[in-house]
């Protein structure tokens, strides 16, 4: 199989239908300001899928379209080895996908991630009419690691903060979360320059947790956090959370911004008096973070 990727800013619905088909070839199509991206998708994947990249306009449908035409034709490939994936690129990249598609009569995929679930269509042309053959929820195809390195080019592991309060409040939070999860990480740094205290995944939907005491690092955190979560790094479809010691009712125009942002607040002021979390506040940790991440 010859899977056709069209490659965006968001590399998680390219990697996904590639780990769940298992395809010998994807033919990567990206764009000039996606062309890093294809190249992390290629790094992350050698030495198990076969990589071609193709190079298109992001906005011109009939000259992308061409391009499709021209390289499918070049390596011989036949409608039957071919499944596009219309999920990523500009919508002109997926429009003429489509019409290619269409006029070869592959079959397509579409890849949902919104939800906080990873829902996989998949249509076959019957009669020149895209018609729906599958509708099914992808399963956990990815570890931390993996979402990392698709989005950046580097990270590194610092582990718990080095501030003795600050460290032991964060390694709580882990040691808490740790059960609960499917895979979770302390200490992350981007590429030398953004910190995040946690990492965490279920199935293929992952969140970054900054931990902190008191509340003078509050907009710093939501800072960080927005920043981490942003185009320049692990992209919109990773959630944010932020777990505190304190109770915010002095901090409401810090919450709507958090809000704003579409940070989870997670308030345990049992931890700020007595430094230990009661049953109900490791229940209510382990319930708003399993939420985000669409878990029940």
């Amino acid at each position: 199989m010859i899977l056709l990727s069209l490659i965006g800013e968001q590399p998680i619905p390219n990697l996904l239908p590639i780990r769940h088909f298992k395809p010998s070839t994807t033919l990567a199509v990206h764009s000039d300001f996606t062309q890093k991206a294809a190249a992390r998708l290629e790094k992350l994947i050698a030495g198990q899928v076969a990589f071609w990249p193709l190079q298109v306009n992001a906005y011109d449908i009939h000259a992308i379209q061409t391009a499709l035409l021209a390289e499918i034709q070049r390596r011989k490939l036949a409608a039957s080895d071919l499944l596009f994936n219309l999920t990523g690129g500009t919508k002109p990249m997926s429009l003429a996908a489509y019409l290619v598609a269409a006029e070869l009569g592959a079959p397509l995929v579409y890849l949902q991630s919104e939800g906080k679930r990873s829902r996989l269509f998949r249509y076959e042309f019957r009669e020149g009419t895209p018609v729906l053959m599958a509708d099914s929820i992808l399963p956990g195809l990815i570890k931390i690691d993996d979402y990392l390195h698709v989005y950046v080019d580097a990270y590194t592991r610092k582990e718990f903060s080095l501030d003795q309060e600050g460290g032991r409040f964060e390694r709580a939070i882990f040691d808490i979360l740790a059960p609960a999860v499917d895979e979770i990480l302390p200490g992350v740094n981007l590429q030398g320059a953004v910190d995040i205290d946690l990492v965490v995944r279920c199935g293929n939907q992952v969140g970054i947790v900054e931990v902190k005491l008191g509340l003078n690092k509050l907009k710093m955190a939501i800072d960080q956090l927005n920043t981490a979560g942003g185009q320049k790094y692990l992209g919109t479809y990773t959630q944010k959370f932020l777990v505190s010691d304190q109770t915010w009712s002095e901090r409401s125009n810090l919450k709507a911004l958090a809000e704003a942002r579409q940070i989870t607040v997670i308030e345990l002021p049992g931890y700020g008096l007595e430094r230990t979390l009661s049953v109900v506040e490791c229940e209510k940790l382990q319930a708003l973070i399993l939420k985000g991440l669409g878990r029940s």
